[in-house]
Order: structure tokens, then C-alpha cells, then sequence
């Protein structure tokens, strides 16, 4: 059972460093998709408008990043029942 818990606490501190640098890139493409959302609402483009707000959404720090942050916080979960045994 060590190596299981020595496996999942590698796993939990490289899956945290993976989000740390793909929420920064989810950031970015954030910023330019509500850039081009308010562009098509200017231009009379209402749905395409609405669909760059809602990808917009799911790149931000509230939409797939979050998810990924569950699944770590999950990860570290199992680890601690695992090293309580």
C-alpha cells in the first residue's frame, strides 16, 4: 500500500503543475474568445456572439479548469483514506 500512496502524491503534484500552466494558456484563449464575442455583437452576429461567451466560459478559471481541480482535490482524497489505513 506505500507505493500506491507514493504513486497517487507523485501523480497529485504533477497534475496540479499540469493545471497551473494549462489554465494559463485556457486564460488566454478566454480573453480572445470574449474579445471576439463582444466584436460579433457589435457587428449584429447575436449567436455567434452567444457561442463565444459560452466557449469563453468553459476556458475560464470557473469552467474546465475547475473540473480539473475537482479531479485533483478527488485524487488527494483517495490518497489520504489510502495513507489512513
Amino acid at each position: 500500500m506505500p507505493v500506491l500512496g507514493l504513486i497517487l502524491s507523485i501523480l497529485t503534484a504533477f497534475l496540479t503543475f499540469l493545471l497551473g500552466i494549462v489554465t494559463a494558456l485556457l486564460y488566454i484563449v478566454m480573453v480572445f474568445c470574449i474579445f471576439g464575442a463582444v466584436v460579433s455583437f457589435v457587428q449584429g452576429e447575436i449567436g455567434i456572439g452567444i457561442s463565444g461567451l459560452v466557449i469563453g466560459f468553459l476556458f475560464s478559471p470557473y469552467g474546465l479548469p475547475m473540473i480539473g481541480a475537482t479531479v485533483i482535490a478527488f485524487i488527494e482524497l483517495i490518497n489520504d483514506r489510502i495513507k489512513a489505513v
